[in-house]
């Protein structure tokens, strides 16, 4: 008896020193973990901006469900460093007090100067405004003839509205942050501060979080240009082909060659025999009678 209680120790120790280990419980367990930025096709861009912009280069998201964060880039043809960004965050006030109410100015500066460093930008006093609500923007000088545009926007409402309660409930009542850094070599300030007026939120319901973390990883495949390789071509040998000039043949003449009238001819050469008046039959000649002395014999004898 005393050896069984003394055999069971080891275990009854162990079982008191254990601690639940989470790869051995069985049940359904939501990870959390922060989402992954993955690049999407244009086509899923959640905002754009007019065509003088030009186009989207790429778009890289971060979606989970209540909330999305997009970077929309844009060509950028200074020598800038930086990338011509428009950037949208959108979510409900329970992701944070970013989607209550505008930034601040102290908050607007810090991300001016991180995005823009040693461009001198100037805010406008005056607020612009799109389809969306008012912005606020800064421009400065880029250059001879550019500019650069840093603006800024906090849209309150960007689902599509509903008349009834249900129809609220189902599509959500989400807001967006926007942000806007571009820069054009030859474009001016009053020019380039258009781009803000002009740019469009796509709305956003519940199923646009799914749609999108769907579309996560379906980004246009860049082939990366083949290096250049130098290849040692050896030339072939170039043949020479002698020519040799060949007097030209004179000329052969035939001499007394029988000549073979046209048609034509043969019926003209007709019809001036026929024309030609017939001559006179020559006269009959007359044969003169020679006459002939034959001497006699006596004549003959003398």
């Amino acid at each position: 008896m005393r050896w069984l209680i003394l055999a069971a120790l080891p275990f009854l120790a162990a079982g008191c020193t254990a601690v639940p280990d989470p790869f051995l419980e069985t049940g359904a367990i939501r990870p959390d973990a922060p989402p992954i930025s993955t690049e999407v096709s244009p086509d899923f861009a959640a905002a754009y901006l007019p065509s003088i912009s030009g186009r989207i280069e790429s778009v890289r998201q971060t979606a989970r469900d209540g909330f999305l964060e997009q970077a929309i880039v844009y060509s950028n043809a200074t020598a800038l460093s930086g990338e011509n960004l428009l950037t949208v965050r959108v979510g409900t006030p329970s992701e944070g007090p970013a989607f209550l109410r505008a930034p601040t100015r102290r908050a607007i500066l810090a991300e001016m100067r991180q995005a823009l460093p040693g461009i001198a930008m100037t805010i406008s006093p005056a607020m612009g405004e799109n389809v969306h609500g008012v912005y606020g923007y800064a421009a400065g000088p880029l250059g001879a003839s550019g500019s650069c545009l840093y603006a800024w926007q906090f849209a309150k409402r960007v689902s599509p509205v509903k008349e009834t309660a249900m129809g609220r409930l189902e599509t959500g009542n989400y807001s967006a942050q926007v942000r806007l850094r571009f820069c054009h070599p030859a474009m001016p300030e009053d020019r380039i501060a258009a781009l803000m007026a002009g740019m469009r939120l796509k709305p956003v319901t519940r199923d646009t979080f799914a749609l999108l973390q769907y579309a996560g990883g379906t980004g246009h495949a860049r082939s990366q240009p083949a290096p250049a390789v130098e290849e040692k071509v050896t030339p072939a040998p170039v043949r020479q082909r002698v020519v040799g000039e060949r007097k030209a043949e004179e000329p052969v003449v035939v001499r007394n060659a029988v000549r073979v009238p046209l048609p034509g001819e043969v019926a003209e050469k007709k019809v001036a025999i026929a024309a030609k008046p017939a001559e006179k039959a020559a006269e009959p000649v007359q044969a003169r009678s020679v006459s002939a002395l034959v001497p006699l014999p006596e004549a003959v004898a003398d």
